[in-house]
């Protein structure tokens, strides 16, 4: 075998190791996404998966419990002046209507569990 030949060779395994290296990413972050709806989360499971392989990971996913708490948003309206956020629709800001200013509330979402 000549040289080049052998470094052909070398370069093929180094390009193989790389798109194998690229695949189990690929793979890992996938199975990282079950992790959503459950309370180990996507973080964790990708770290876990990624380094002690997705076998350990599917174990951690299944022993992990469902989230019990689910994020949605919900309308709320603030006054920026005083900073007061009221849940329900009001034309001016109550506060600042006993100092004889009305401010028009701007409206927000809040994030709530």
């Amino acid at each position: 075998m000549t040289q080049t030949s052998k470094d052909n060779i070398m370069e093929l395994k180094y390009l193989l190791l790389f798109i194998a290296f690229i695949v189990y990413v690929n793979i890992v972050y996938l199975f990282s996404k079950l992790g959503k709806t459950r309370e180990i989360g996507t973080i964790r499971l990708f770290i876990i998966s990624f380094l002690l392989t997705p076998v350990i990971g599917l174990a951690f996913l299944i022993s992990s419990n469902k989230r019990k708490m689910f994020m949605y948003k919900e309308l709320s309206y603030k006054c920026d002046r005083c900073g007061f956020v009221f849940s329900d629709f009001h034309d001016n800001c109550p506060f600042c209507e006993k100092d004889g200013l009305f401010l028009k509330l701007r409206e927000t979402e809040k994030i709530m569990t």
